[in-house]
């Protein structure tokens, strides 16, 4: 059959309601959209309707497809097109890329390349071991030997429901999968609009929410003050677990805090890069207090002569020695400190979005785990004026054992 026997000149912009008008002839057809150089659709004498995008590369003609129509949309193509445009601009041919994609051996592969290319380089220590973890204990032994192209969403399915007993690590799974495929999809080793997660419905996760309370936080105090003295914490990570208390900072922020980014003048701490980007950190003057009694060795506060850093690089096992002292019951975190501060700052009366902005959250969603600690504006109102009476009762003298017996109200003339 020839390549094309009938191409129309004229150009017109293509839409869903023309391109369902376009009917078969005896020859195929290819009609090119004005609206941006390259992009056609194509029908054959069959009927089958199919977007193409047609370019030159070191002298030649070339065209790759886009995608059928229906299945794709005008948009999609769009999309597409002007991928595979700028591509050419750049000087790489898209049909030689999408070959090459195709020709991968495995799932493996591609993930080798991700995990090389994507994850070590661009995401935080803490990120890289859950991507690099998940990966090869629950990705790679389901899907590992698939052609990328084959991986669809009855795979992806069937592989969170088997990790269901763990939802949270179901999925974690999900949206590292997620986040590969759109990956591949940018690289040109899945089509677009191809992600096989999308559409795949989460497990509800059981979040934590108890907090360490005020009483248990003194226990902490009050522990901390006799490891120190005894030298079984030594002064540095006392001083950091103090501060990790007294300012609702993450874990790294606090050891990786560098002189440089403390204002004692605004009492504030400005993070270049935290879990959330740049922020800056409102400190209280008992975390002012404990940052000035340090002194001062090189860049960092807490500095180490022997981590890879410069700076200490973790406190966990002196956490722990902390808890036993402390008489702590329970799987508590490091990190449940931050939760605490935050916790301790809205049973003070802050509002949730304050309580968001001091602790850097993106999200207004993750603030919201502690909703129900929070007291609405009308409540705290009646509180304070129910304590005012009640503080008025107690400034009364009776004869009654301090009981004021209730005298009704007389009507006008009695």
């Amino acid at each position: 059959m020839r390549e094309a026997t009938k191409t129309l000149k004229q150009g017109m912009k293509l839409t869903k309601q023309r391109i369902e008008a376009l009917k078969p002839a005896s020859d195929r057809q290819t009609f090119y959209d004005e609206a941006l150089p390259g992009l056609a659709v194509r029908i054959t004498p069959s009927g089958h309707k199919a977007f193409y995008f047609f370019y030159r590369f070191g002298g030649s003609s070339k065209k790759i497809c886009l995608g059928s129509f229906p299945k794709t949309t005008v948009e999609l193509a769009r999309l597409k097109a002007r991928d595979f445009a700028a591509d050419v601009t750049k000087g790489k041919d898209p049909a030689q890329e999408r070959q090459s994609a195709k020709e991968a051996k495995s799932l493996t592969e591609i993930v080798d390349l991700f995990l090389t290319e994507h994850v070590r380089p661009k995401l935080k220590p803490k990120s890289i071991a859950l991507y690099e973890g998940s990966i090869k204990k629950h990705i790679l032994p389901v899907l590992g030997k698939k052609k990328i192209e084959e991986v669809t969403h009855r795979d992806i399915a069937t592989l969170h429901h088997n990790l269901r007993a763990v939802s949270y690590m179901a999925n974690r799974v999900a949206a590292i999968l997620s986040k590969f495929f759109s990956w591949c999809e940018k690289n040109g080793y899945r089509d677009r609009g191809s992600n096989p997660v999308i559409g795949l419905e989460k497990y509800k996760e059981e979040k934590k929410v108890d907090f360490l309370g005020a009483e248990q936080l003194a226990a902490l105090g009050s522990a901390l003050s006799i490891l120190e003295k005894s030298g079984a914490i030594p002064a540095l990570p006392a001083a950091a677990l103090r501060l990790l208390m007294l300012s609702g900072m993450r874990s790294m922020e606090v050891l990786s805090l560098k002189w440089d980014y403390l204002d004692f003048e605004t009492g504030t701490a400005s993070l270049p890069d935290s879990k959330t980007g740049f922020k800056v950190v409102p400190l209280s003057m008992p975390a002012l207090d404990i940052l000035k009694s340090l002194t001062i060795y090189g860049d960092y506060v807490f500095p180490s002569a022997t981590s890879r850093t410069g700076h200490i690089e973790g406190i966990r096992k002196h956490w722990e020695v902390l808890k036993a002292q402390a008489g702590l019951i329970g799987r508590w975190r490091i990190h449940d400190l931050r939760h605490a501060f935050a916790s301790m700052m809205i049973n003070s009366g802050a509002s949730l979005p304050i309580v968001g902005k001091i602790l850097g959250h993106s999200q207004p969603a993750t603030t919201a785990r502690y909703a129900h600690l929070e007291k609405s504006p009308a409540q705290m109102v009646a509180d304070a004026a129910a304590k005012k009476i009640a503080e008025g009762w107690k400034t009364h003298q009776t004869n009654n054992n301090g009981i004021i017996p209730f005298q009704p109200r007389q009507a006008a003339g009695e």
